[in-house]
């Protein structure tokens, strides 16, 4: 009885139906934005994708097993290139050096071997669809499109035209991708109905607008690359009238246009058609290679290194971060984070991380679409436009991935525009009704189908509930909103949660322990609350032993392994945790000899345990990683500032200046005293000088008004002391320059500024030289109607120097 019940279930109508409402649901990725989550944009989002295409595929289980269907699978090439991709990223992740990583991902990208078997699971459930039914999937993942366009152009209203928008995608580069795509259904869809065809051109074009206010410059590009792929194919393969030529012509002529705006805004940054030119093109136009955009170039010579590393199966998907702790640039410094986990190329991505044999199969999924394309046009298929369409799109993707990397919400539409390729080309699909009665045993489809719904249990289990729960539990000490025993009591969650996405489980504790220092005396005289913060530590330290052990060659694990070691140290009062992480910062240097962190922070625990010189011998070599860096000169004088090597401290104190580098007003105050007593004014006048240039630029000396940002009362009281100064050293011009600065720093100063110029201008520097600043330091004893800042100033410099 239950055998018939469950084979009326599965009636053709009944399991195809199941099969449609699960793929619609699939297209609501982009909008799916719950609260709660950490990396809220790419885990919920994820974990549902993968979630209906499991239940899909149980479905299609079933319906094999309890129905008169059969699978075909022998004229699916694109089927098979994804297989065969899947299949070698999985040979690379058993080889790599972190191989759960590689296999699963993290919560910041949800990717690995595992988001590759589902989009090839996802293909397989849309080979499926009849063609009846592709209408009702291409015109909802349209709609959610124009949803995720709507929110990108109020996004762009709301915070106008400097920031790019991103809406529901959370990224404005990943935005635009998908947006792309859209545009692509849109014209498809165009293609295939002269009923609806100006509605769908509306859509392409509001879809075209959520792009634009995206400002992302390589889907421009590749747009205009797939714009001109199918105006030319259109051209080529429609053989009737001249108006064939008409789509090339136009659009040859709006890329022109387009190139040609571009370009003046190059020769004329501040022109005025800059300023009326659409963010995109203004992006587009100063982009520059060997300057702000160098980070990227940067990432594709590291990847182009770790292949060489690793030529045949390279470090395993999701790991170009160990590729870049490894051939890390220090000129990273000088322009961006020194954190990527991403290529910013997927192909160059892909031969670092996956080797040859990897980036061959990903570039025959391309293969095996363009054949089958090529196919379902030769078999009357699909139309000279539809073909334009599809091949742009292909073309336009492919260029955009140059520049960026795979991601759910545009990877999956890739993967939909591959299945209704596959699906022109061969109308049958993948399941089909069995000519034949099966001669399989009715107990081998029961067992079948059990072992399907044990297996696919055991994956919603540990991965969806799993990594929810950890995720959610992980959101709450990252926000931390709650009290400390709310927040210390996720701790425990996340040390026995099993899943694998733990990358920043181990990170995010640390993170939350370190936050808590200033309370650590207090905590400890509390025994309820020791008890508590030592299973915290306890429990934070074998997360990092855990992952340490998935992921060996991470030296950011070692490095944040080695900041909470030193908060132990702080709360036990301990020196074995302190050895511990001079430890684990000396095996991040070994693993990224190049990155500065480590050397920063274990010269920073030498410093505290009172070890001097061997902190100088790290920022030492700190210095020679790059000579042009400023942090670490910065660093290393104040070393030298500590021990009485004055000398030496002034030349690296300058060093870092000219490298744009700022420290603490502290320092240079005290390195300017060390000059003043030592008789040598005009030195501490030229730090100071210096000092005040790198933090505010050249402009304060050019009288431009107030400085819009909180100035500290030591820079004010340098800026008040400056004049003084060169009085005494005889520089008359540049004491009247640098007076001007006060009137940039406090405008209400500005009379005073004046009297000073017009003194020394006259010669009358007499009143002036035994003065310590500008600010009328003498009156501060008895008014009290002196601001706080300006009585602050002025104790800065009221001690004899």
């Amino acid at each position: 009885m239950s055998a018939r019940i469950l084979t009326r279930l599965l009636t053709a109508a009944n399991w195809r139906l199941a099969i449609l409402a699960l793929l619609m649901a699939s297209l609501l990725v982009p909008i799916i934005v719950p609260a709660g989550f950490f990396f809220p944009y790419v885990a919920p989002r994820n974990i549902f994708f993968r979630v209906v295409t499991e239940l899909g595929a149980l479905v299609v289980v079933w319906a094999l097993c309890f129905g008169n269907e059969e699978l075909d699978l022998r004229y699916e090439p694109i089927f098979w290139s994804l297989i065969t991709f899947a299949a070698v990223a999985l040979l690379s992740a058993l080889f790599s050096p972190a191989r759960e990583h590689s296999l699963f991902g993290d919560f910041e990208r949800m990717g690995g071997v595992w988001a590759w078997l589902h989009l090839a699971l996802f293909f397989l459930l849309l080979r499926t669809v009849r063609d009846q039914e592709w209408s009702w999937i291409l015109n909802a993942a349209l709609m959610v499109s124009v949803v995720v366009s709507a929110n990108a152009v109020l996004d762009h209203s709301a915070g106008g035209v400097a920031e790019p928008a991103s809406a529901t995608v959370g990224n404005a580069g990943l935005l635009a991708a998908y947006l792309l795509f859209g545009i692509a259904l849109a014209g498809y869809l165009a293609s295939t109905s002269v009923r609806f065809r100006l509605l769908y051109l509306a859509a392409a074009g509001f879809d075209l607008l959520g792009l634009v206010y995206a400002d992302n410059r390589s889907t421009v590009i590749g747009l205009a690359f797939g714009a001109v792929t199918g105006s030319v194919l259109f051209a080529l393969l429609r053989t009737a009238g001249r108006r064939r030529w008409i789509a090339l012509a136009g659009t040859i002529a709006l890329v022109l246009v387009a190139g040609g705006v571009t370009a003046v805004i190059r020769a004329f940054p501040s022109g005025a058609l800059t300023r009326g030119a659409p963010a995109v093109l203004q992006r587009l136009a100063l982009t520059n290679p060997a300057g702000a955009d160098e980070s990227r170039t940067m990432q594709w010579r590291a990847a182009i290194d770790g292949f060489k590393d690793r030529p045949l199966l390279g470090y395993g998907l999701e790991n170009h971060n160990l590729v870049w702790s490894a051939h890390l640039d220090p000129g990273i410094y000088r322009l961006d984070t020194d954190v990527f986990d991403r290529t910013h190329n997927q192909y160059l991505e892909l031969l670092a991380t996956t080797g040859f044999l990897g980036t061959v199969a990903f570039c025959g999924i391309w293969l095996a679409i363009a054949v089958t394309l090529i196919r379902a046009y030769q078999d009357e298929r699909i139309s000279a436009a539809s073909m334009a369409v599809l091949g742009g799109l292909q073309v336009a993707y492919a260029t955009f991935l140059f520049f960026w990397f795979v991601d759910l919400n545009s990877t999956m539409l890739w993967i939909l525009f591959a299945a209704l390729i596959a699906s022109r080309e061969n109308p049958l699909g993948v399941v089909r009704t069995a000519v034949e009665r099966s001669r399989v045993p009715r107990g081998v489809g029961v067992a079948v189908t059990a072992a399907s719904l044990l297996l696919v249990a055991v994956a919603l289990y540990s991965e969806a509930y799993t990594p929810l729960r950890a995720n959610i539990a992980l959101a709450k000490v990252d926000a931390s909103r709650g009290s400390v025993s709310q927040t210390l009591a996720e701790f425990h969650i996340l040390a026995a949660a099993p899943g694998h996405q733990t990358a920043h489980t181990p990170l995010v504790m640390g993170r939350y322990l370190a936050s808590l220092r200033s309370t650590y005396p207090e905590m400890r005289r509390n025994p309820a609350e020791r008890r508590m913060l030592e299973a915290a530590f306890a429990e934070t330290e074998s997360a990092f032993h855990q992952e340490l052990h998935r992921d060996t060659l991470n030296d950011r694990l070692y490095t944040r392994q080695a900041e909470m070691l030193l908060d132990a140290a702080s709360f036990y009062g301990s020196r074995s945790y302190i050895d511990g992480a001079t430890a684990s910062l000396n095996k991040a240097i070994e693993l990224s000899p190049r990155r500065l962190e480590q050397r920063m922070l274990l010269a920073t625990a030498y410093t505290e345990d009172g070890d001097h010189e061997r902190a100088r011998a790290v920022l030492e070599d700190a210095v020679k990683v790059d000579p042009d860096l400023g942090e670490p000169r910065y660093a290393l004088a104040e070393n030298y500032l500590g021990h009485g090597h004055s000398d030496s401290a002034l030349t690296l104190l300058e060093s870092s200046l000219r490298q744009r580098y700022v420290g603490a007003p502290e320092v240079y105050l005290a390195m300017g005293k060390r000059l003043e007593f030592a008789g040598r004014s005009a030195a501490a006048a030229r730090l100071y000088s210096s000092y005040l240039e790198a933090k505010y630029t050249k402009a304060v000396w050019d009288r431009p008004g107030t400085i819009d940002k909180t100035i500290p009362t030591a820079d004010i009281a340098v800026a008040a002391h400056l004049p003084l100064l060169y009085v005494r050293a005889q520089e008359s011009e540049l004491a009247i320059k640098t007076a001007a600065a006060l009137s940039a720093f406090d405008s209400s100063r500005s009379g005073l500024v004046d009297r000073f110029v017009s003194d020394v201008g006259s010669r009358r520097r007499s009143r002036w030289v035994a003065k310590n600043s500008l600010l009328p330091c003498a009156a501060v004893r008895v008014s009290k109607s002196n601001e706080a800042s300006t009585l602050d100033a002025c104790g800065v410099f009221r001690k004899k120097l």
